[in-house]
């Protein structure tokens, strides 16, 4: 019971933060338009975990950080398009965004198509075969669809801070049990983090 009351509590509190910082509301258009420009980037990983299971080892993600460079070229209504590139530790990868700002300022991007194919994640892809492998850090980093969000547009600084996820990258690890002889492909969850957006 009392572990109810606390999970409760946590979340009547979470909420209401969040609907308190919602209360303020902008011109989501025009912050569309001032997101047009070159900003500086940096993602830290949180997730996943190394995983050493019996004979299975599955490399952390959790530690390691990616800089990077937002371009955006475009807005229209309360949506902006560019360019995100990442530079040679990713074989110079570049994924074109979209990205939207609501009228509380929150902020959501996505990567949704190379611009430039680095290829790590696709070649990877082609010779193996199985995307358990492929998905495994780093190199299921470098597939589409990741998305950055709980970032609030911010004028004063042109700074601010929100959360990472590749949805499609979830990592697999086999629980084998030498004991019992049975196996099972089970999930390690996403890559995911925090990030860090600065305009220059």
């Amino acid at each position: 019971m009392k572990s109810l009351i606390t999970l409760l509590f946590i979340i009547v509190a979470s909420t209401t933060y969040r609907c308190g910082k919602e209360e303020e509301t902008i011109d989501c258009t025009s912050a569309a338009a001032e997101m047009i420009g070159t900003w500086d980037g940096r993602i830290l990983y949180s997730n996943p975990l190394e995983i050493n299971y019996v004979f299975h080892n599955v490399p952390a993600a959790s530690g390691n950080s990616h800089p990077f460079t937002l371009e955006v070229t475009s807005s229209s209504d309360c949506i902006f398009t560019g360019n995100i590139t990442y530079g040679e530790i990713s074989n110079n990868t570049i994924y074109e965004v979209n990205g939207t700002i609501d009228k509380y300022g929150w902020v959501k991007i996505i990567e949704v198509k190379f611009v430039n194919d680095g290829k790590l994640y696709t070649d990877c892809e082609v010779p193996f075969g199985s995307p358990l492998n492929c998905n495994n850090w780093p190199t299921g980093r470098w597939q589409l669809g990741g998305e950055f969000y709980e970032g609030r547009f911010d004028t004063e600084d042109y700074e601010w801070e929100g959360k990472f996820i590749l949805p499609s990258s979830n990592y697999w690890y086999n629980s084998w049990d030498p004991g019992t002889n049975n196996s099972e492909w089970r999930p390690a969850g996403e890559i995911a983090g925090d990030y860090r957006l600065t305009k220059k």
